[in-house]
């Protein structure tokens, strides 16, 4: 499978990306056991005009290997394949993994991640040529309101939704502020961030920001409620407004201080897409076209009842820069997910029983000592938490 890499550096910026971000280990937390995140789809099966009911029409696949190529942003709702806005992607060795610009492997996925992928048709399935997690903000908590079920990180807006899951909320209280939190979720039209994942992170002084750009000048973006400052030697490419935009850096003498700024299109996918599932919010004046995640969507109507502030997959066709004809549009519901820091978490196992993919979660058997060696007294550990996948057959709304 042919590899193509994200659209949002060359290999000089990666390898930077990588050496900035080492220090990100996201622990989950919240939940002596795995508090299941579920973005419920509204699917609409169309008798085989899509993809798992997605309406995505692909091109014709006579050799198997995929013609053009399909964007897509969402949430992950769950394992089997990776499933992201109702679709099952598949993967295999020679898939892209990557978290915030940094190498990762497929163990680092997690339910509740917003992702950035690349897939391609082979045998009427969609295989990612690359996925990168996508955090929007990651950093120390400076304002916190259990009640309202909302954070401030980095002069960034966030909303909770505990669903009324009791556990999870009597977690959540145990956050105060100087956390470390790492946020993975979608903004809403006035740049709350609405939480599908929060893990807790190592402090380590290092800052992540990602959003749309506002108030582009020469000297300064804006981001939320954060003014970035921007200039030649930390900007890696040019940031404009109504794009996207991601910084990293550190905070000193109270303000934000970058060490790398880079823009890319609100349509983020390289010029071989020609399909696109884009999960995002609705606009509060939703008309013919609309603003999601920075893209112009024209083409499909909102489901009956749709209002702004719902949560919805678009479905469809790139039409131009950063502009989508849609093919289908659905409504669905969000729930946050939220772990409970229980020293190391080893990795998630990502259905590992098909041969063509790499190995995951092989416990190693325990050695037998050898009949002439003693045998130690060794201390009892405490066994760290596992968030394991699951298979999820998405329900109707």
């Amino acid at each position: 499978m042919n590899q193509r890499p994200m659209n949002h550096g060359a290999d000089k910026v990666r390898g930077w990306l990588s050496r900035a971000a080492s220090g990100l280990l996201a622990l989950g937390f919240l939940a002596a056991c795995a508090v299941d995140s579920v973005t419920v789809v509204q699917n609409d099966p169309k008798n085989g005009d899509g993809i798992g009911g997605t309406g995505i029409k692909m091109a014709d696949n006579r050799n198997g290997d995929g013609l053009g190529g399909t964007g897509i942003l969402g949430t992950i709702s769950g394992f089997g394949s990776i499933i992201v806005n109702g679709m099952e992607l598949e993967y295999d060795r020679g898939t892209k993994v990557e978290i915030d610009g940094r190498p990762a492997s497929l163990e680092d996925l997690k339910v509740g991640q917003v992702i950035l992928g690349t897939a391609r048709t082979k045998n009427g399935e969609l295989y990612l040529d690359s996925i990168e997690m996508l955090h929007a903000v990651t950093g120390p908590i400076e304002a916190i309101n259990h009640d309202t079920e909302t954070m401030t990180i980095l002069g960034q807006k966030i909303r909770l939704n505990l669903a009324g899951d009791g556990a999870a909320k009597e977690s959540f209280k145990t956050l105060t502020i100087g956390d470390s939190v790492a946020v993975s979720g979608l903004r809403m039209e006035d740049g709350t961030i609405v939480a599908t994942r929060v893990d807790q992170r190592p402090e380590d002084g290092r800052l992540i920001v990602r959003g749309i750009a506002r108030g582009v000048s020469a000297t300064s973006v804006t981001v939320g409620g954060l003014d970035i400052p921007i200039d030649a030697q930390t900007t890696i490419s040019a940031v404009k407004d109504g794009g996207r935009v991601f910084a990293s850096g550190r905070v000193i003498g109270g303000k934000f201080v970058p060490e790398v700024v880079i823009g890319s299109p609100a349509l983020p996918f390289e010029a071989g897409v020609n399909n696109v599932s884009l999960e995002g919010y609705v606009p509060s004046a939703a008309g013919p076209t609309m603003m999601i995640e920075g893209v112009a969507v024209a083409g499909a109507t909102l489901p009956a009842g749709t209002t702004g502030g719902d949560r919805i997959v678009v479905n469809g066709q790139v039409s131009g820069a950063d502009r989508v004809t849609a093919s289908t549009i659905s409504r669905i519901k969000t729930v946050v997910t939220i772990l409970r820091a229980r020293g190391s978490m080893r990795p998630a196992a990502v259905r590992p029983n098909d041969p063509n993919r790499p190995e995951r979660m092989q416990q190693p058997a325990t050695p037998t000592p050898a009949p002439e060696r003693p045998q130690r007294e060794r201390p009892q550990r405490e066994r760290p938490q596992i968030e394991r996948p699951f298979d999820f057959t998405m329900p109707m709304v």
